[in-house]
């Protein structure tokens, strides 16, 4: 058996990192917060929808972070709207 290198260069390129975005994921869901704070005052409360736009955001946010910045700002964007909707202001009594 003949043992053979995976690159023809060295140092080898084939290496996986991770991206510093996906470590700075909670200082992220706080910045998030901080800008659904105020927002929450326009909307109106959707706890169901906004907890699944605010995991979709976090969960594209992680899957994006090695690719272009666009998609990870949208999927950021996705996320606070989550969040506004989630703290939105109550529904008012007829």
């Amino acid at each position: 058996m003949q043992w053979s290198l995976a690159c023809a260069e060295l140092p080898c390129n084939d290496v996986s990192a991770i991206s510093i975005l996906t470590i700075l994921l909670p200082l992220a869901a706080l910045i998030a917060l901080v800008i659904a704070w105020p927002l929450a005052r326009f909307l109106p409360r959707r706890r169901m929808l906004g907890w699944l736009l605010a995991v979709a955001g976090f969960v594209g946010y992680v899957w994006f972070s090695a690719g272009p910045i666009p998609a990870v700002a949208g999927a950021f964007v996705v996320a606070v709207i989550g969040l506004a909707l989630i703290r939105g202001r109550p529904a008012q009594a007829a």
